[in-house]
């Protein structure tokens, strides 16, 4: 397990009028967070934001449920969660690092008024420059009814997708390694709450990136500090309201249309 500072999650605050009305717009097709200073901004529903390199380490703990490396002298890797062995792609094989995550364990934020389900990722590309560039090519969630299914994309009909950051164009979110070395998060990824609805309660996520040079990539959750705590609040400018529309928007269309390598 790792940590991650929580005036990261409140950074959010200062920076996310720029992000949600610069970047939420249905014909973006590329985030681009590569530039200096915190950078954050939402792509077609889902809000990312960068954890500040300066002060990575805090108080929330983090715990692992996919770590992708890319093979050989590939640069693009891919892959998703799942208790299921043999692993169709990229992912790490010990359980430590790829496993089954229930939708409990995905910790809640309010922004704006609105629930968001948080996603925490570490990029480790050690081998390459200063704060090397990668690129998330793909970004999609799916609820599952138990944590061992295999065969993505359809999971044999035993999975819903509910989110697909490619869901109106082919969208890209170009990254870097703003904090070097494994075990500091580099990206928060919040995805609307009221998305991750029916009766399912595993979720899968799907990734894949181009640009990998070396270094694995690893999604994580916060623990719950205790298992009552209640949703966090993140404080709410009245700018934040754009995310509040964007996820009600996306809800609206949904319902129209029915360590290293171990």
């Amino acid at each position: 397990m790792k940590k991650i500072n929580k005036s990261s999650v409140f950074a959010i605050a200062c920076t996310a009028f720029m992000g949600a009305f610069g970047n939420s717009h249905a014909t973006a097709a590329t985030l681009n967070l590569t530039n200096s200073g915190l950078q954050n901004g939402t792509l077609n529903g889902a809000f990312f934001q960068e954890i500040d390199p300066n002060d990575p380490a805090g108080t929330g703990v983090l715990d692992s449920f996919v770590r992708l490396q890319s093979p050989g002298n590939k640069t693009v890797e891919e892959g998703y969660n799942t208790d299921a062995r043999p692993l169709q792609f990229n992912e790490n094989n010990s359980p430590q690092f790829t496993r089954s995550l229930k939708l409990s364990d995905v910790p809640i934020f309010t922004i704006g008024g609105v629930k968001y389900r948080q996603f925490v990722l570490d990029i480790n590309e050690e081998n390459a420059k200063d704060e090397p560039l990668i690129d998330l090519e793909k970004l999609q969630i799916f609820l599952g009814n138990a944590g061992n299914l295999v065969n993505y994309p359809t999971f044999g009909g035993n999975a819903v997708k509910i989110f697909d950051l490619d869901g109106n164009e082919d969208n890209t979110v170009k990254l870097r390694d703003t904090n070097a070395g494994s075990g500091r998060a580099d990206l928060l990824t919040y995805i609307p709450d009221s998305l991750f609805s029916g009766p399912n309660q595993y979720v899968y996520l799907y990734s894949k990136f181009s640009g990998a040079e070396g270094g694995f990539e690893e999604w994580a959750v916060q623990v719950k500090e205790k298992p009552d705590t209640p949703p966090k609040s993140v404080p709410e400018p009245a700018a934040l309201a754009g995310l509040g529309l964007v996820a009600g928007a996306m809800t609206f269309a949904r319902r129209r249309k029915s360590s290293q390598t171990a």
